[in-house]
């Protein structure tokens, strides 16, 4: 009796798991990035900003809200932080 049938019925293929990488591993969602804002040394309200395009299943990487973040807060260009009003 070496068979490895439980008596279930048929063997069933399960679905191999995606490779995942360990950025996948430390995706969040939405909510879950703007209750820890603290781990990205920000404010909820400019985390919940920055991802109010994101819909709120959508699973994102530490990298990616950095990267939103940075650009809602006008970070990432030099163009963006020089006033308007001035001549240089």
């Amino acid at each position: 009796m070496s068979n490895n049938n439980t008596g279930r019925g048929p063997r069933q293929q399960l679905p191999k798991p995606a490779p995942t990488t360990s950025e996948d591993l430390n995706k969040r969602s939405k909510q879950e990035w703007i209750e820890s804002a603290v781990v990205l040394k920000r404010e909820r309200f400019e985390i919940a900003g920055a991802l109010f395009d994101c819909s709120n299943d959508a699973l994102l990487s530490q990298q990616e809200v950095t990267r939103k973040v940075e650009a809602y807060l006008g970070l990432t260009t030099k163009e963006e932080t020089t006033n308007v009003d001035t001549t240089e």
